[in-house]
């Protein structure tokens, strides 16, 4: 049975009530700890931010020049790949030569002809002799000027490069290990 006995010196004992909760240390551990991991995340996630920020530059910088050799192909008439390095960097893709990136709404092929490089990182686009440059592709999609054409992209810990035949072929390769991008 479950029936107590009560005796003077055996009083029936009240349980004592816990309350369901976390105390102020507990709580401020917990935050501690967080604290800790987010500072030691911080740096991991702002190179990972950066690498695919420049993954999807060098990338674009090497779909446009190809979408420059298909549409010379295609159309059967020069089309130009403009890299303008040393005002407001950008690349773009045009029929014309006298193209830049103040006037690219006028004479771009597209939206999508266009690529403004991203800044945060510091992303730089460089040539040779650090001048604009403009590689023209002829209807047979090769070059006009029987040399090959390097456009180097850099930023804070990364580097690729773009080169470009004397036939027309684009490679593109990195001096840093990033998936998606052949090693140079």
């Amino acid at each position: 049975m479950a029936f107590h006995a009560y005796t003077s010196n055996n009083k029936l004992s009240i349980p004592q009530r816990r309350l369901n909760g976390f105390t102020l240390l507990e709580m401020l551990v917990v935050l501690a700890v967080i604290s800790l991991l987010s500072l030691i995340a911080i740096p991991s996630f702002d190179a990972w931010n950066e690498r695919n920020a420049f993954k999807h530059a060098a990338t674009g910088i090497a779909s446009l020049a190809k979408q420059a050799r298909m549409k010379a192909l295609i159309n059967k008439k020069n089309m130009f790949l403009i890299a303008q390095i040393e005002h407001n960097s950008c690349v773009l893709v045009s029929e014309e030569d006298s193209c830049s990136c103040a006037t690219r709404q006028s004479c771009a092929l597209t939206e999508s002809s266009f690529l403004s490089l991203p800044s945060r990182w510091n992303t730089e686009l460089s040539t040779t002799n650090n001048e604009d440059k403009i590689v023209a592709f002829n209807k047979n999609g090769t070059l006009n000027f029987a040399s090959n054409t390097t456009l180097t992209l850099s930023s804070q810990r990364f580097r690729a490069k773009l080169v470009i035949n004397a036939l027309g072929r684009i490679k593109l390769c990195s001096v840093q290990s990033i998936s998606g991008i052949a090693p140079c």
